[in-house]
């Protein structure tokens, strides 16, 4: 029995004596497949393969059997995979939504290491480090794919079956933190999701803390998405009970760390801390973020300083930093540190270089009418610089969306840098005709729109009403002298403020330009639009629809839910 032991692996799982070599991880290009029984259970040895006849989701193999030259062999593996990953797609379909009611005791992760990280030059895991790539369905479909398989998810149920988490987890957890590594982390970094989400998890589940802010962020989230797509009162409210619970754990939990000075004076506890601050920011949650906010000071002081953080660590904070100066449309409060900026792959690349980057052949207008508009002369020669450099972060952007596999690891701290340095300026004026504050508030409002799609949480509208005060001396000049411009403007704030208060203020002066301009349709309007920073995204597609329905009807949409009051 020893022998069979040593002979016979479970589906794919291959002896170190092999000289076969082992199979690349799931990705969206293979097909996931599970492993089977205990060895113990393992059939003798023979020829050839064994099959249970008890279920079709077992294959044994031979190891000495498994050559190159056994085609036959070969064959059958390959059928195997592709008729196992057909059977738990459907699976997935039926079980993604429903809480899990049985743990999944019998499943076990097939050549998964916590530590892996998929790397550009890996030819089997390019697809992994991608965003959500708007190259229509079948370029959604392959990342999900990747984001649901194994290498990514634990189990179909959503149920860690090693209970390897640092506190218990409920079915509903589970469920958050799956909606948490598919929809909300890509909702929080603009490309490299799929890496992002496996750094979370491994950072998440040996710290109790970490877990619960990252699970009563998602219930938030998830009840803003539920709110804003008419889902049932009950649901909705469950949600939100759910997020209020686990934000009491999470300062449970973070007090008790306090009380130890060994643990409280940690990376790990910063990590948390600003986690918190991010959080209670793109929350809106102001008193509870002021008060995260003050301790992250002093735990940075007591430190020794931001150098002495980890590269992620340092990412964490600085994301935190300017979404809490969004949230006030202040100066955020870390300067930029060089040791970390000098990590940036491609800093130099971006910010500095003058050559021309990949433009898709549909972009090739985007920023045209800007950079030829003889306002744009007047402009202050930092805001030159801003919209010279948002113009070659939205090719860039674009361009990895479609080409996931040149994503860089330190790519999302390109966007952090912008918007720091955009949050850093502010302009004060007197003059109607000085401009520059309201560009650089609708460029901030871009980026949060449509390179960080923050649209669903509530600091969007503090950020979209920053913009529409700055718009008040400047309104008459702007309609007057710039309507296009004031166009570009107006939409990018109606579709920002879509469910928020201020839309109204939007929405109305949105119909009276497009009728100053006469537009009847969203395509005439949308070729304006391509001339300054406009690109088409697929997820964006149902609220542009919306947005130009409540032009034609001169009115908003009563469906339209407020966002709820955190």
């Amino acid at each position: 029995m020893s022998e069979t032991s040593n002979s016979v692996t479970p589906e794919l799982r291959y002896s170190p004596s092999s000289t076969t070599s082992p199979p690349s991880t799931a990705s969206s290009r293979s097909p996931p497949f599970e492993a089977s029984q205990p060895a113990w259970e393992l059939p003798y040895r023979t020829n050839g393969t064994v099959r249970l006849q008890s279920s079709s989701s077992f294959l044994f193999i031979d190891c000495q059997a498994d050559t190159s030259q056994n085609k036959k062999l070969r064959n059958e593996k390959q059928g195997f995979l592709l008729k196992n990953y057909h059977r738990r797609k459907k699976q997935a379909s039926i079980l993604r939504l429903k809480p899990p009611r049985t743990p999944p005791t019998q499943r076990f992760l097939a050549d998964h290491s916590p530590s892996e990280q998929p790397t550009s030059d890996n030819a089997d895991s390019t697809d992994e480090q991608a965003g959500w790539v708007d190259k229509g369905d079948s370029g959604q479909a392959a990342l999900r794919s990747e984001m649901w398989s194994l290498k990514a998810y634990l189990s179909q149920g959503f149920v860690d079956p090693f209970g390897a988490s640092a506190v218990k987890m409920t079915g509903s957890m589970n469920i958050y933190f799956h909606h948490f590594r598919i929809h909300t982390i890509a909702a929080c970094y603009p490309v490299d999701a799929t890496r992002m989400s496996i750094w979370w998890w491994q950072k998440a589940i040996t710290q109790p803390a970490l877990l619960q802010a990252l699970l009563f962020l998602t219930a938030g989230h998830q009840a803003t998405l539920e709110s804003s797509n008419g889902v049932s009162s009950p649901v909705t409210k469950k949600s939100m009970q759910d997020s209020l619970h686990l934000r009491g754990d999470t300062l449970k939990t973070l007090n008790n760390i306090m009380q130890d000075p060994l643990r409280a004076v940690a990376e790990s506890t910063v990590l948390v801390v600003a986690s918190l601050v991010a959080i209670e920011a793109v929350d809106a949650n102001i008193e509870a973020h002021n008060a995260h906010m003050k301790g992250l000071k002093r735990l940075i002081q007591l430190m020794g300083g931001l150098d002495t953080l980890d590269h992620m660590t340092l990412s964490k904070i600085y994301q935190s930093d300017v979404k809490s100066a969004a949230l006030y449309n202040s100066r955020p409060v870390f300067p930029i540190s060089s040791r970390w900026r000098s990590e940036i792959i491609q800093d130099s690349r971006l910010f500095l270089a003058r050559d021309e980057l990949d433009t898709p052949k549909d972009l090739a207008s985007l920023g045209i009418t800007i950079f030829s508009s003889l306002w744009y002369i007047k402009l202050d020669r930092t805001m030159k610089t801003f919209l010279q450099v948002i113009r070659r972060l939205i090719f860039y952007y674009e361009y990895v969306q479609r080409n996931p596999a040149s994503v860089m690891p330190t790519d999302n701290d390109l966007f952090l840098v912008a918007e720091h340095q955009l949050l850093s300026a502010g302009y004060i004026r007197t003059d109607p005709t000085d401009i520059n504050e309201p560009l650089r508030l609708t460029l901030l409002v871009y980026l949060n729109l449509r390179v960080w799609h923050f649209q669903s949480f509530p600091f969007m509208e503090y950020v979209v009403e920053s913009l529409r005060q700055s718009l008040n001396l400047s309104y008459s000049y702007l309609q007057t002298e710039t309507p296009e411009l004031l166009l570009w403007i107006l939409v990018l704030g109606s579709l920002g403020s879509q469910g928020y208060k201020c839309h109204r203020w939007y929405l109305n002066r949105l119909i009276e330009i497009t009728d100053r301009l006469g537009l009847r349709k969203w395509e005439e309007a949308r070729a304006l639009l391509g001339g300054y920073f406009y690109t088409d995204q697929i997820s964006e597609k149902k609220a542009e629809e919306d947005l130009w329905n409540e032009v034609l009807l001169r009115e908003t949409f009563p469906y339209i839910a407020p966002k709820l009051a955190r």
